[in-house]
C-alpha cells in the first residue's frame, strides 16, 4: 500500500490558506463503465451525520460515491465502507458520511445547492482541525450523454499523462486532478485538512488477478479518442506534488478481493462487482484506518480492531407463527482477525429455535460449529423457529470460541394458537397464462386473477423455462415502467366454510429476456386494499431462470372473508423498454380451522 506525507507541508497546508495554485471555482451503466447506478435520490440513504457534542475532540467527513454512502436497512446487505468507520475511531470521534449514489467527482462540486448533501452545502461547514477524506473515480468514467454531468479524464483530454500535464488544463476541463484539487484546496481554505484515498476497485478479473478497468486505468470509451487514463495515478500525483496525505485503497482492495478470486467474490464481498456488503465494507473502513495510522494521522483516535464478526441481519423476528408450524430464517456470519488462525466458532440457540447450514435440513439442532481457517470465515446459518406454546419466544443466537462468547444475536417470535386444522391452499399458473383461474382445495376459494386497468398490455406470450428440470409452460406479464401503485396483478382467496389460517405465499419468478424486471408483493384483508402489508420489494430476479420466492404470513381471515394478494411488476430502469415478468405456481397457502 502506498502512502504520501511531507509532515511540515500537510501542517502548514491544513491551517492556513491553499497550498499549490488557482483553486478554481465554479446506475448499472451497462458498457458505459462506470456508473454506480444509485441515482440521486437522497431518499433512499441514511443522512449518517453526527452532530459533534462538547466532547468530541475530532470530526471526520467522508465525501464520495454509492461505494462509500450510507444505506437504509431494506438496502442490505449492501453498505457504503465509511459506515463502517466509526467502530475503528473512540467515542470522541464524529464520522460524517456525506457520499452519495451516482456522484463523480466532477458532479459532486458542481451539484445543484439546493440538493443537499453536495460540495456547496458541505465546504461551510468545515472548522478548523476537522479532516476530509476525498473518494471518487467510480463514475467519473461515464461517458456518452453522461459525461457532461458526471464524465471526467484522470489529467486532461488532450491525452496528456502526467501532473505537471495536467495543471495546463483550464478550470473548465473535465479533469479528475483538476476537481480534486479543488475539493483539497476548499477545504484547506476551511482550515481543515484533505485526505485522498483512491477508489476500491471493481470485481474485473483477468484470470485470477483484479484487470487494469477494475483497477480504475481506463482506456479508450465509446467513440473518444483519447484514453481516460488512470484514476489512482492522477490521485497519487495530486498527492504527492501538493504534500496531501494519500492512501492507496485501491492496492489494498485488490488484495482483499484478489485472495478469493473471480469465483468465490460476489457472496463474500460484493452485492454485485462495485458495491461492498458488510463483512467488504468493514474490511475496506479496516484499511483506510491502518492506512491514517501508518501516516501517523488520528493516531490518538484511531481504535485497533481485533475480533471482528459481522452479522446480516443483525438480528432475526420471526414475528407470530401458529403453533407447531415451522418457519426459517437465514443469516449470514462473517468475521476476520480470529486468534487462533485455525479453529471452530460454536453457534448456539435459545429454546424454540434450532439451527442448521441449509433450509432443508433433516436435521435441525440447538448448536452449529463453524470450521475456520485463516482468521476468517463467511457462513450462512438457517434458523427455524417452531413454537410450541402460546408466548412470547425470546434469546440470543451465541457465538462461542472455546466457551468465550465473541458475539450474541437476539432472536424473537410468538406462538399463537389456531385449534383443530388442515392444510389449505388456492394456486395460479400452474398450467401457463391461458387458465386464469385458481385451483384451490375446496376449505378455500381462489377468484380468477384479475389486472389493474393501468397495467393496460397484460399478458404476453406463454413461454417454456426449466423448474425443478421440467420445461414448463409460465405465464408472463408485460412491463414497461417504473414502479407503480395502480399497476398489479391480484389474486383473492376467501375462506369457505372455516377461517383460513394464512401460513404463506410464494410463486416462482423470473426476469424474461432481461435482467431489469423486478416485483413487490404485498397483501391486504380488504377489498380496496387498504392497511396493506408489504411482502417483498424489488426482488432479485435472475434474467431468464426460474426460482421460487416464499414469504411467511401469520394472518387469520375470517369465514366468508378474503385476502387480497397483489404483485406489481416494473422495470429497474425503464428507460431499456418493456420486458417481461415472468410468473407460474403463485400460491396462498395456510390452514384452515378454528
Amino acid at each position: 500500500m502506498k502512502f504520501y506525507k511531507s509532515a511540515l507541508a500537510f501542517a502548514v497546508c491544513g491551517l492556513l490558506a491553499a497550498c499549490g495554485s488557482d483553486s478554481g471555482g465554479s446506475s448499472s451503466t451497462g458498457d458505459n463503465t462506470g456508473g454506480d447506478n444509485t441515482g440521486g435520490d437522497n431518499t433512499e440513504y441514511n443522512t449518517s451525520l453526527v452532530t459533534p457534542t462538547a466532547g468530541t475532540a475530532l470530526t471526520i467527513h467522508m465525501i464520495g460515491d454509492s461505494t462509500m454512502a450510507p444505506y437504509t436497512e431494506d438496502r442490505r446487505p449492501q453498505m457504503g465502507w465509511a459506515e463502517q468507520m466509526p467502530m475503528f475511531f473512540d467515542e470522541d470521534t464524529a464520522v460524517n458520511n456525506w457520499a452519495r449514489g451516482g456522484r463523480s467527482s466532477l458532479s459532486f462540486y458542481n451539484y445543484d445547492p439546493s440538493k443537499n448533501p453536495h460540495w456547496p452545502n458541505i465546504q461551510p461547514t468545515l472548522v478548523e482541525g476537522d479532516y476530509v477524506i476525498i473518494q471518487f473515480g467510480h463514475n467519473d468514467q461515464k461517458y456518452g450523454s453522461d459525461y457532461e454531468q458526471y464524465g471526467t479524464y484522470a489529467f486532461c483530454s488532450d491525452g496528456s499523462t502526467t501532473a505537471d500535464g495536467a495543471e495546463a488544463c483550464t478550470d473548465t476541463e473535465h479533469s479528475y486532478y483538476l476537481n480534486l484539487k479543488k475539493f483539497v484546496e476548499e477545504t484547506q481554505a476551511m482550515g481543515a485538512q484533505p485526505i485522498l484515498m483512491s477508489p476500491i476497485v471493481r470485481a474485473y478479473f483477468e484470470g485470477d488477478v483484479i484487470s487494469e478497468k477494475g483497477q480504475h486505468n481506463i482506456g479508450i470509451l465509446g467513440s473518444e479518442t483519447v484514453a481516460r487514463g488512470d484514476y489512482p495515478a492522477a490521485m497519487e500525483a495530486l498527492a504527492e506534488r501538493y504534500s496531501i496525505p494519500y492512501v492507496d485503497l485501491t492496492a489494498a482492495t485488490k488484495t482483499i478481493v484478489e485472495q478469493y478470486g473471480p469465483s468465490g467474490y460476489t457472496n463474500l464481498y460484493y452485492n454485485d462487482s462495485t458495491h461492498p456488503n458488510e463483512l467488504y465494507a468493514a474490511l475496506i473502513a479496516k484499511a483506510a484506518a491502518e492506512g491514517l495510522q501508518e501516516l501517523g494521522i488520528m493516531t490518538d483516535h484511531i481504535v485497533a480492531a481485533d475480533t471482528m464478526i459481522v452479522a446480516n441481519p443483525s438480528e432475526l423476528d420471526f414475528g407470530k407463527r401458529y403453533l407447531d408450524v415451522s418457519e426459517t430464517k437465514s443469516i449470514t456470519l462473517s468475521a476476520f482477525s480470529l486468534t487462533p488462525e485455525t479453529g471452530t466458532i460454536t453457534v448456539t440457540s435459545p429454546d424454540g429455535f434450532k439451527l442448521a447450514d441449509t433450509s432443508s435440513s433433516e436435521t435441525w439442532e440447538q448448536s452449529f460449529e463453524i470450521a475456520y481457517t485463516n482468521g476468517a470465515f463467511t457462513e450462512d446459518v438457517y434458523v427455524q423457529f417452531t413454537p410450541t406454546e402460546e408466548k412470547s419466544y425470546t434469546g440470543n443466537l451465541e457465538l462461542l470460541q472455546d466457551g468465550n462468547t465473541l458475539e450474541t444475536l437476539a432472536v424473537s417470535g410468538e406462538g399463537v394458537a389456531i385449534g383443530a386444522s388442515v392444510e389449505s391452499y388456492s394456486n395460479w399458473f400452474t398450467a401457463g397464462k391461458g387458465d386464469l383461474t385458481a385451483t384451490a382445495d375446496g376449505l378455500v376459494t381462489g377468484a380468477e386473477v384479475t389486472l389493474s386497468e393501468a397495467l393496460t398490455k397484460g399478458f404476453g406470450s406463454d413461454k417454456i423455462y426449466a423448474i425443478n428440470g421440467q420445461d414448463t409452460v409460465t405465464a408472463r406479464v408485460y412491463s414497461d415502467h417504473d414502479y407503480s401503485s395502480d399497476k398489479y396483478i391480484e389474486f383473492k382467496v376467501t375462506a369457505a366454510s372455516q377461517p383460513f389460517n394464512v401460513t404463506s405465499i410464494s410463486a416462482y419468478f423470473a426476469s424474461s429476456g432481461t435482467s431489469n424486471v423486478t416485483a413487490n408483493i404485498a397483501y391486504s384483508l380488504s377489498a380496496d386494499f387498504s392497511s396493506p402489508v408489504t411482502v417483498a420489494t424489488e426482488l432479485t430476479l435472475t434474467k431468464d431462470v426460474m426460482e421460487q420466492f416464499e414469504y411467511p404470513v401469520t394472518e387469520q381471515v375470517p369465514v366468508d372473508s378474503a385476502i387480497y394478494v397483489r404483485i406489481y411488476p416494473w422495470m429497474k430502469s425503464a428507460s431499456e423498454g418493456g420486458r417481461y415478468l415472468a410468473l407460474y405456481d403463485v400460491s396462498i397457502d395456510g390452514l384452515s380451522g378454528e
